[in-house]
């Protein structure tokens, strides 16, 4: 059977190097991009050179309606989903004295609030699977959801804290329905987010990671794929860090 996968935030990163690692093993898959859709064109092309199923779609997260959207998108392409990537995100680096009430609500929306609600939206695909086909939500939260913002802001820290709420949370009113929910919390990873650290911020971050560098986002996305793969069949609830060794627990 083939697995079909929707992966938001695919245009760099975490979220194009899932794409492009499901896409090898096989997946159909479908890329959302939010405001970079040249990257997110250069990622499905090469998807498609593994000759699977690709589509592409814009996605804001921070509107329901833009998330309603590409469910019903999906929908009329796809009778069924198996795999749901929520990678798509911010992450501005504020100061808490500089933090504004708008870009705390534009970053808790975004982050939490749209993984809440994509989620929500993808059930009935994912509910329409054949019965006892393996169904996986992945959430992408971060290192700094469980030791508080370091050089990130704060805004985003609460954010991806919350989405480790809403993965135990789905995961435990899902399992019955055999749908898993797992998060995987990244530490520093080479990405454009974390290219905005530049000269001593970055080298101290640099000598905080126990490993000595940054990962990269092939790292993180096996992780990804294998919790996405019929082969964790097993395994809901679960967070896994990718962090080289920031945080040992």
């Amino acid at each position: 059977m083939l697995r079909r996968a929707i992966v938001t935030g695919a245009s760099s990163g975490i979220g194009a190097a899932t794409a492009e690692m499901l896409a090898s093993e096989g997946y159909a898959v479908w890329l959302t991009w939010a405001n970079d859709e040249a990257g997110a064109t250069g990622v499905a092309d090469r998807c498609v050179s593994h000759e699977v199923p690709v589509h592409i779609s814009r996605l804001d997260l921070g509107q329901p309606e833009s998330i309603q959207g590409l469910i019903e998108e999906v929908d009329k392409e796809w009778d069924s989903l198996q795999v749901l990537i929520n990678n798509g995100g911010v992450c501005p680096y504020r100061s808490y004295d500089d933090i504004e009430i708008d870009e705390w609500d534009s970053v808790l929306e975004t982050n939490a609030r749209g993984t809440f609600l994509l989620t929500r939206a993808a059930l009935p695909l994912l509910r329409a699977s054949e019965e006892g086909v393996d169904r996986s939500v992945v959430n992408i939260s971060s290192v700094a959801a469980q030791q508080g913002a370091l050089r990130t802001g704060i805004h985003y820290a609460a954010s991806k804290a919350a989405i480790l709420a809403i993965t135990k949370s789905f995961a435990r009113l899902l399992a019955g329905e055999g749908i898993r929910v797992n998060a995987v919390c990244p530490g520093p990873v080479v990405s454009r987010i974390t290219d905005h650290l530049v000269g001593e911020p970055r080298d101290a971050l640099t000598a905080a990671i126990p490993l000595g560098r940054f990962g990269t986002a092939e790292e993180t996305a096996w992780i990804v794929s294998s919790l996405a793969s019929e082969k964790a069949s097993f395994v809901t609830g679960s967070t896994y860090d990718v962090n080289g060794g920031v945080r040992i627990d």
